[in-house]
Order: C-alpha cells, then structure tokens, then sequence
C-alpha cells in the first residue's frame, strides 16, 4: 500500500506552482489518465488559491499542507489542511446559475466546481485544522 506523501508551504499565490507540481507527480503514481489532469489543476488551483485569499488575516500567510495518497489504480486523494479561519465550504450555498453575470454575486463557484469534479468531497475541523479532502477517480 502506498504511503501518504506530504508538502507544506506557505499559503500565498507564489507557492501555486509547487502544490500543482506536487500533486501532478501524486497524479501520475496513480497512474490518472492525462484526460483528467486538466479537472485536477482546477481543483488544487481552486482550494489552494482560496486558502490564500481567505484563511490567515491579511498579509500574514500561514502554512498548508497539502497530502496526497493514491489510494488505487487511477484513484488519487488529495487533502489541503490550514490552520486559519474556520471554514467549511461544503456549507456554501450553491450559485444561482440562472442568473446572469451582472446579477450574480461574486463567489460560490469554486464550491461549484469542486462538487462538480471531485468523485467524493469531505470537510472536518480537526485541533484547530480545517482539513478539506477529495478524490480524484478514471473509474466510471
């Protein structure tokens, strides 16, 4: 059985770059199928990208992890953990679609688009942690 791999860096926009390639080698240990890799950036770029905007107080980044563990063929569960503002996105209410752009409020579709990718998505808030899991899966 594979083991859990783990990177932890500072939450701020510069470090997209190292999460992305860190998760795309998870990726391919998994032996996910290119066809997929486009979906799995969106969701790592979406999660990170919000930790850094919304987790620690302004100008002061703190650390996320970020867990990856091929849990079987094609099959790959990435986990990004903080240590900020609790926040349980799964609790988002979803964007009102029919709208148009100029009536929609900003924000929510990130969560969208997450349900929308994700085979599977978990929230817990664990010693102080927001932990917010998914899993990535070729299987039908």
């Amino acid at each position: 059985m594979p083991k859990p791999q783990s990177l932890t860096l500072l939450a701020q926009a510069e470090s997209l770059g190292s999460v992305t390639h860190f998760v795309r080698e998870s990726a391919r240990e998994a032996k996910l199928p290119a066809s997929l890799l486009g979906e799995l950036d969106l969701l790592v770029e979406e999660i990170f990208m919000n930790i850094t905007r919304h987790a620690y107080p302004k100008g002061l980044p703190g650390p996320v992890s970020v867990t990856c563990l091929v849990t079987g063929p094609g099959e790959l569960a990435v986990e990004f953990s903080d240590q900020g503002i609790e926040f349980n996105p799964l609790k988002v209410d979803p964007p009102n679609l029919a709208l148009n752009l100029e009536q929609r409020p900003a924000g929510g579709l990130g969560v969208f688009l997450l349900k929308a990718f994700a085979d599977s998505l978990s929230y817990r808030r664990e010693q102080g942690s927001n932990r917010l899991t998914f899993v990535i899966s070729s299987k039908p």
